[in-house]
């Protein structure tokens, strides 16, 4: 189960991680603006990756129990609790 969560993170997790780099270097890098961009940054992404260009993909990670609203949560989740870290480091 967790391969299957790890190939639709996969897709979100690589070009979150670069293009919050690259907007927390142009507003000065630290890990407070790192966390933030990504915070916004990954549900962004799952929008746009999954919600407008691969839709029907949902359809294989249902086949395997996990529901689009399961999917939304932890990508929040997720989200948030790397702003929230990025915070206290």
């Amino acid at each position: 189960m967790l391969n299957i969560l790890r190939i639709f993170y996969l897709k979100l997790l690589i070009p979150t991680v670069l293009f919050s780099i690259v907007f927390s270097f142009q507003a000065g890098f630290s890990l407070r603006n790192f966390g933030f961009c990504f915070f916004v940054i990954f549900p962004a992404f799952h929008f746009l990756i999954y919600e407008l260009r691969l839709k029907n993909e949902y359809v294989f990670f249902a086949n395997f129990g996990f529901s689009r609203l399961f999917l939304w949560v932890t990508t929040v989740s997720a989200g948030f609790f790397i702003n929230l870290i990025s915070k206290f480091l």
